[in-house]
């Protein structure tokens, strides 16, 4: 039986096998209907991260459908994105029943407790409003920063 390479396939080097896996980890190029591109960022803990831009859009966190006016992306759906797409070290959440939303209570290992609390601002204005209950658009900037709870 001729080996894979009589029959005319070229073999594979190294740097292309390198440069496909490259692409293939790389967030995609364009956003789909319904999804946008953000910038996300995390502060005040230990952990700081700034990665470049997100695509996110409305999904599912945990069971819990995620989507500011049942449609639009939101600061939490853009933060789980970019743990997805960049790895963040990990996203922990809670349902809170009583604002029928999300309580960011980990991101990377720092977590939440009685003093301080995770908060998202939008083009660094704080949201006054749940994280699944606030509208982003493209182009905006998120962060979402460890404080002293109020």
């Amino acid at each position: 039986m001729p080996s894979v390479l009589a029959r005319g396939a070229a073999p594979v080097t190294a740097a292309g096998l390198a440069l496909a896996l490259t692409l293939a980890a790389a967030p995609p190029a364009t956003a789909a209907p319904g999804e946008v591109r953000v910038r996300v960022g995390v502060t005040g803990g230990p952990y700081t991260a700034s990665v470049g831009l997100v695509i996110t859009g409305p999904r599912t966190i945990d069971g819990f459908y995620c989507a500011a006016n049942g449609i639009d992306p939101t600061p939490l759906t853009a933060l789980v994105d970019a743990d997805d797409q960049y790895g963040l070290g990990g996203v922990r959440t809670r349902w809170d029943a009583a604002t029928q939303d999300f309580v960011v209570t980990e991101i990377h290992g720092d977590a939440a407790d009685a003093s301080k609390k995770w908060n998202a601002y939008v083009n660094e204005k704080k949201i006054t409003t749940a994280p699944c209950h606030t509208a982003i658009k493209g182009g905006d900037k998120i962060r979402w920063t460890l404080e002293a709870a109020t």
